[in-house]
């Protein structure tokens, strides 16, 4: 079941006068507002299709902040028309992990910006010479051969695209290591956790609102485990819930209190726990399908499914090479 594809310094940027008046929430298009001058532009996962992961916007002072771009043409124009309605420039793009559904819409988005510079992890460095490199010989194999259902054709053909230009996805300055950074205006940690959902996370967390933007360290229908080390994954999770955030935004999902976080990480640890074992994984995934219920509502099946094939990856071992040095 695979995905198909699946010396910092703070931002300076010229003042300049927003459409939204200081201190009030606005309604951008698109958008849901989640306090504090930040709003979620929602991914989705359609049946059929590869996903968008969420994209979040954060208004500075003197620009705005976008984490994760998503995959989809649509995805990154609706992006852009939330960015629009704050009539601000774009200072800068942080991406979370280099997943083509949290990247793709980095190209569009430089070229309606041309002035943006992007963040992220040099872990894309290696990606695109391996994991991306196989995916992108594999897909044209299976298109050339007929073996893409017709529905998901034109989606492998956006990814082998955005492969082609892998280079142009590399960050303006990389984030290797954890640190605070002014964006615009906007005060903001950085935070990394090494081999979780890929090689290296970034993760984001805004003290001033208690708010943790984690990318793909919580996702759903399941956790997306393709580039993971399950175990490193569960070390991030407890560095999220010690940060003290009140909310944490997943990758792709709804957002989510504390407590949630909190339900989501049990579940997950339960999860890997009973794929590391010796049970049947149907148990595994039917387990994880009831404790993730609250967020998986009618998309049971589709979720058991895919934790099916994901609890087979970890009971093979062949997650394990990602948890290496």
């Amino acid at each position: 079941m695979r995905r198909w594809l699946p010396a910092l310094a703070a931002l300076a940027l010229a003042s300049c006068a927003s459409t939204i008046e200081p201190g009030k929430v606005a309604e951008l298009p698109g958008a849901v507002a989640l306090g504090d001058a930040t709003w979620l532009v929602p991914g989705g996962f359609e049946p059929g299709r590869s996903p968008d992961g969420n994209s979040v916007i954060l208004r500075g002072t003197a620009g705005a902040v976008l984490i994760d771009t998503g995959r989809h043409a649509s995805h990154s124009e609706a992006v852009d028309r939330a960015l629009g309605a704050l009539d601000m420039p774009l200072a800068a793009i942080v991406n979370t992990h280099w997943h083509l559904d949290h990247v793709s819409g980095n190209l569009p988005l430089k070229t309606a910006h041309p002035d943006v510079r992007v963040y992220g992890t040099s872990a894309i460095d290696g990606a695109l010479a391996g994991f991306l490199a196989t995916s992108a010989e594999a897909s044209r194999k299976a298109l050339a051969a007929g073996q893409i259902p017709a529905a998901a054709v034109p989606d492998v053909k956006g990814d082998l695209e955005t492969i082609g230009r892998g280079p142009e996805l590399r960050p303006d300055i990389v984030v290797d290591t954890p640190h605070d950074i002014v964006f615009a205006g906007r005060a903001l940690s950085l935070r990394i956790a090494h081999r979780a959902a890929t090689e290296r996370d970034l993760w984001i967390y805004d003290v001033a609102a208690r708010r943790a933007i984690v990318g793909d360290l919580v996702t759903l229908p399941v956790p997306f485990l393709d580039t993971a080390c399950p175990e490193g994954w569960l070390e991030a999770l407890g560095d999220v819930a010690r940060s003290g955030a009140k909310q944490v935004v997943p990758g792709h999902g709804p957002v989510m209190d504390r407590h949630g976080f909190a339900r989501w990480r049990t579940a997950f640890g339960d999860f890997i726990a009973c794929a590391r074992g010796s049970g049947a994984l149907e148990s595994c995934s039917a387990g994880w399908v009831a404790g993730a219920a609250e967020w998986i509502g009618s998309d049971g099946a589709r979720a058991k499914a895919m934790a099916d094939y994901y609890g087979e990856l970890i009971r093979s071992k062949k997650l394990d090479g990602y948890c290496r040095a």
